[in-house]
């Protein structure tokens, strides 16, 4: 995590995941960041389904670094993995540009990737299509 403690996100559990990989310098993480937390502030996101972030491609010398520290300014909650310093999770996901989602059905198979903000109805239609 961004704070050093170990997390993996499950492969056989049997659950539905949207991965959201995000970059603390990207003005459109920076928008995305509040719309998916206020979502889940309401109590809108499903609970069936598990949101996790990577926060990839930190560089000291861009806006809102180091990245733990804007996450904790926009409160967000959602399980955050910190990236090394190669992009090694952003590129085996292959990304492409920021914000990038991937959403995997419940039997970890990649339903589908999306690069660029999303409202949350994008969100919310793209998460009724996958197998839970």
């Amino acid at each position: 995590t961004l704070a050093g403690a170990s997390l993996a996100i499950p492969t056989d559990d049997g659950r539905a995941k949207v991965l959201i990989f995000l970059a603390h310098w990207c003005g459109h993480c920076q928008a995305e960041v509040p719309r998916v937390q206020a979502w889940i502030d309401a109590g809108s996101a499903p609970s069936n389904v598990d949101l996790y972030a990577i926060s990839t491609s930190a560089d000291a010398q861009r806006p809102n670094y180091p990245p733990a520290a804007w996450l904790a300014r926009e409160r967000w909650s959602v399980p955050t993995i910190a990236d090394d310093g190669a992009g090694t999770l952003a590129r085996a996901a292959g990304l492409g540009a920021f914000p990038f989602f991937v959403f995997v059905h419940a039997d970890g198979t990649v339903a589908r990737r999306t690069v660029g903000q999303l409202s949350i109805s994008e969100i919310e239609a793209i998460l009724g299509t996958l197998r839970r």
